[in-house]
């Protein structure tokens, strides 16, 4: 194509904060008592989860859990991945789909979201998790990049022991994810429908 002709149109995003009553409350349904890392996405091999479930297994011994959420895809046995946690300390929630009323506060409640994945046509995840205040680890070189821009800690998706380190900078400086926090909804307001509607109808 003429590269003339191509505009490149985001999505948006209505953020519905979520108050501390409703964090604690979705904590207590889901069982949730400790800082977790959360993955949100369908479970299909692009979306790397191996890379974030082995990142996590290199925490092992903390005090914190893997969430995932989202539902059952194709060309993963989760199971056999999660193995690697066993004996690790790190306790895993598999919430298979969730509704909006679940999913926005557990972005809210989470010590970090971890989203590497490999090829996104957009990565809405990535942008609902800013929105409603998760600090955010994403994939370099991708469509999540350009949703998270500075906002986010941007890591090679092929490499573990990056997103790792990632998740480490995040989990052990509290400062550094409010920062995050308040910087990922920053750039999400950016992100509006009726910007997306205005750019599609300039199109």
């Amino acid at each position: 194509f003429d590269p003339e002709r191509i505009r490149v149109i985001p999505w948006g995003v209505e953020a519905h904060p979520a108050s501390e009553v409703e964090i604690g409350a979705m904590r207590d349904r889901l069982g949730l008592n400790r800082p977790y890392v959360l993955f949100v996405g369908t479970i299909e091999p692009r979306k790397n989860l191996s890379g974030v479930i082995a990142a996590v297994a290199g925490l092992a011994g903390r005090d914190i859990d893997l969430v995932i959420a989202g539902p059952e895809g194709w060309n993963e046995d989760l199971d056999a991945r999660l193995a690697v946690l066993d004996g690790s300390g790190i306790g895993v929630h598999r919430l298979g789909f969730l509704p909006p009323s679940d999913l926005l506060p557990l972005y809210a409640g989470a010590a970090v979201f971890c989203f590497p994945s490999i090829r996104e046509g957009f990565g809405m995840p990535v942008l609902d998790a800013m929105a409603h205040g998760a600090p955010v680890v994403t994939s370099r070189g991708t469509a999540t990049e350009e949703v998270a821009g500075d906002a986010g800690i941007l890591v090679d998706p092929l490499d573990p022991s990056a997103i790792g380190v990632a998740l480490e900078a995040v989990l052990d400086d509290p400062a550094r994810a409010d920062r995050m926090r308040a910087a990922g909804r920053e750039r999400a307001e950016q992100f509006t429908w009726s910007r997306t509607a205005a750019l599609t109808a300039a199109a």
